[in-house]
């Protein structure tokens, strides 16, 4: 017990010594070896003393002394049982292990910076970063000197550097930089991975094959001699400045020509990542460094391993894998960070060597998750497979600035933050349904609320209108005080999948094609990237339709002469005189003597603008409109300006003048009458639900139609209504009307 507690003390020493391990210099980095740690670290401790941020770092620095001593107490808890799992996990692992693949990773030298030194070649032997007083992006190599890097304030890089140069961002610049070297690395493998603006991994296995046929005219590059000239001068002056135009080593020959030089790259991995490499400088006047080996997480590793303008390779052979592994250190390896280093330490553990001798604690004090990732690990094993195009789950952009406590000055911030977060969903041709705001007092204390809409946005006013509701609970839960910030960013994340973008109603053509589908119809909306689609349909297709009139189907015939013949049968129709009863008697028995029409047909109506009391013609307006086949079994499928009845039974259809006389004779005309003002639009049928519409507006008509077209709505209504009587419903509303005249 003694000696657990003196593990404890020892690595947990003093709180001055545990914050050190915190806020102290990570010289993980390329440019800062051999360091004086121990002055730079005074200095960012002197300096960030007193401050909110130091208090924060303080209270972290305790809770993970509190895990650790958590930790220690489970140790004794090891069984043999357990070590046999891991056993057998390793050899799992062992046996699934590939070397067959080649993968590099190419990372920008120290890029914004570069960028920066390139424009303006004053600074290229300044101390320079690029960032602000609140925060670096990046530092230069003479800057690294200092102990200035990435991810420091700028406030404490001039305390370590007072001649430090602190330029700021600009990343259109950036951007387009790094559009030119991806155009390189899309001519290596077109589904690279992207990682950020500067870094990416690359496939190199179907290069290689390739590659192997090539002749030495497909592997030469010519050489720009001025750059070369000058960039020779600039190597020799300081090896540790950022090598924009230096050569790159090589034992490959170099052909000279009468106006300029040629170099030939060989065939192997090592000189086709050299090529690259060399094409990129040519081209940008910029270095970048690679790693290259068996699988991702190793060649992350390699590319730091010859910074700046170098690269490294692991042999695809797993004794090499191991002898990289064995003494590297746990913080070289990504996605392990200061805290985990430290949990580590407090186990002995430093090196990847030892983080396999531990394998069965690390299982029973970390997540399945950490202690998985800790065997790959130290078995040197990666991903080989990279996830190219796979689903964005959520989009984000924050920022950080100083104390912010007006809240006008927020509500500003947040929607310029929605703003460009729109921008960036609609580029993608994304839209999301959860909307999160996240927020960072200035006592390093963050927040995220989320609020989830109804409908998928993606524009600005949408987004802004979600987040200005969380973030004004946020001012309200601290009022009369002030809401003091100092960083804010906005999320989108509840992507819509392509099934939730199919849509819901049918489309036209499902109407009006004999037995078609809605897919040709459906797949513009889903086109990615498409914000605003538009439901067009082509008229020049020829199609099999048939007329909602006069039930004729037509062959070979496109949209727009379909269109046509409908508008000549509606205004045939509204141009007749109203029947007689003798005639509607006669209409009634050839309807009860007329077979049912087929049920695989489909009939749509189309409505016209052309008012009949009008001598002058108005053009016509077209609305397709779908029918609904019933649900008696009846063999008709009706158009909703076709007023339905039954006769013996039987559902069917009252076209034009032609109306059932189930009266006396006497009121035939009056009948006849009511029902023309019906099929005028006094009284309309739903082709879904059945039911009649007490309104003449078309418009809310068809927004009553498009509500019964959902699935849901549907199916619901099926479920709670029965079937209606529509013959009692008619012949009431036409003696309704007869009443009213």
């Amino acid at each position: 017990m003694e000696n657990r507690q003196g593990a404890v003390s020892s690595s947990c020493s003093s709180s001055g010594a545990d914050l050190l391990s915190r806020i102290a210099l990570n010289d993980n980095k390329a440019g800062m070896e051999g360091l004086d740690r121990d002055k730079i670290n005074k200095i960012i401790l002197e300096t960030s003393k007193g401050s909110r941020f130091y208090e924060n770092e303080l209270k972290k620095e305790q809770q993970v002394n509190q895990r650790i001593e958590k930790m220690m107490e489970q140790k004794a808890r090891i069984t043999k049982e357990l070590m046999k799992q891991v056993d057998k996990l390793t050899c799992e692992l062992e046996r699934s292990r590939e070397l067959g693949r080649v993968i590099v990773h190419v990372d920008m030298d120290a890029f914004y910076a570069a960028v920066e030194m390139r424009d303006c070649p004053e600074l290229k032997d300044k101390p320079m970063a690029v960032g602000s007083m609140s925060m670096l992006s990046t530092s230069n190599y003479h800057a690294r000197r200092f102990g200035v890097r990435a991810a420091m304030p700028g406030f404490i890089a001039k305390k370590l550097c007072p001649n430090l140069v602190i330029m700021p961002t600009n990343f259109d610049k950036y951007r387009a930089v790094s559009a030119q070297v991806r155009e390189i690395f899309s001519e290596y493998d077109p589904h690279f991975m992207p990682m950020s603006l500067d870094e990416a991994y690359l496939d190199l296995t179907e290069h290689m094959e390739q590659r192997k046929h090539w002749p030495e005219t497909m592997r030469t590059y010519y050489i720009c001699d001025a750059k070369t000239d000058r960039s020779t001068a600039d190597a020799e002056k300081d090896e540790l400045s950022p090598v924009l135009f230096e050569d790159s080593p090589s034992s490959s020959p170099s052909l000279s020509g009468a106006d300029r030089k040629a170099e030939v790259f060989g065939t192997s991995a090592e000189e086709a990542v050299r090529e690259m490499r060399f094409r990129i400088q040519q081209k940008t006047s910029l270095t970048a460094s690679a790693g290259i080996a068996p699988n991702m997480m190793l060649a992350k590793v390699c590319s730091d391993k010859n910074k700046p303008n170098g690269q490294y390779r692991i042999p695809p052979e797993r004794q090499a894998v191991m002898e990289f592994i064995k003494d590297l250190p746990v913080r070289k390896v990504s996605g392990v960070g200061k805290v985990t280093e430290k949990m580590l330490a407090a186990l002995g553990i430093v090196n990847c060597d030892q983080l396999g001798q531990q394998m069965a604690l690390l299982s029973l004090l970390f997540s399945g998750t950490s202690w998985h990732n800790f065997l790959h690990i130290s078995l040197g094993l990666g991903s080989t497979c990279m996830e190219r195009d796979s689903e964005r789950k959520s989009m984000s952009t924050e920022r950080t600035f100083g104390e912010m406590s007006d809240a006008e000055e927020q509500y500003s911030l947040c929607r310029d933050l929605c703003h460009d977060l729109a921008q960036d969903l609609q580029r993608e041709g994304l839209k999301g349904k959860t909307v999160t705001l996240k927020l960072k007092n200035v006592k390093f204390e963050v927040k995220s609320r989320a609020f989830t809409v109804q409908y998928a946005v993606c524009t600005e006013e949408e987004i802004f209108a979600a987040a200005k509701d969380l973030l004004k609970v946020e001012i309200d839960s601290v009022s009369p005080q002030p809401l003091k910030l100092r960083l804010m960013g906005v999320r989108v994340s509840g992507f819509i999948s392509a099934e939730d973008k199919k849509p819901l109603q049918r489309s036209i053509m499902g109407f009006l094609q004999k037995g078609g589908s809605d897919s040709d119809a459906t797949s513009y909306i889903n086109k990615p990237g498409v914000l605003k689609p538009s439901f067009k349909i082509s008229t020049q297709v020829l199609q099999c339709l048939i007329c909602p009139v006069c039930n004729k189907e037509m062959k070979d015939v496109n949209l727009t002469a379909f269109n046509s013949h409908i508008d000549e049968c509606l205004k045939g129709s509204a141009m007749d005189n109203e029947p007689t009863g003798s005639d509607a008697v006669e209409e009634q028995e050839d309807l009860n003597s007329k077979p049912p029409a087929s049920s695989s047909e489909s009939k749509t109506l189309k409505s016209s603008s052309h008012d009949p009391s009008c001598n002058e013609e108005k053009p016509s307006t077209s609305i397709s409109v779908p029918v609904e086949e019933t649900d008696d079994g009846s063999d008709f499928k009706t158009p909703f300006f076709s007023h339905r009845t039954k006769i013996n039974g039987k559902r069917t259809v009252i076209h034009k003048k032609k109306i059932p006389l189930s009266e006396p004779s006497s009121k035939a005309s009056q009948t006849a009458n009511s029902l023309d003002a019906v099929s005028k639009g006094l009284l309309l049928t739903c082709p879904v639900c059945s039911q009649p519409q007490s309104t003449d507006d078309l418009a809310l008509f068809n927004r009553h139609v498009d509500m019964c077209l959902n699935q849901e709505v549907l199916l619901e209504f099926r479920e709670s209504h029965p079937p209606v009587d529509h013959s009692d419903l008619a012949l009431k509303g036409v003696r309704g009307q007869c009443r009213n005249d």
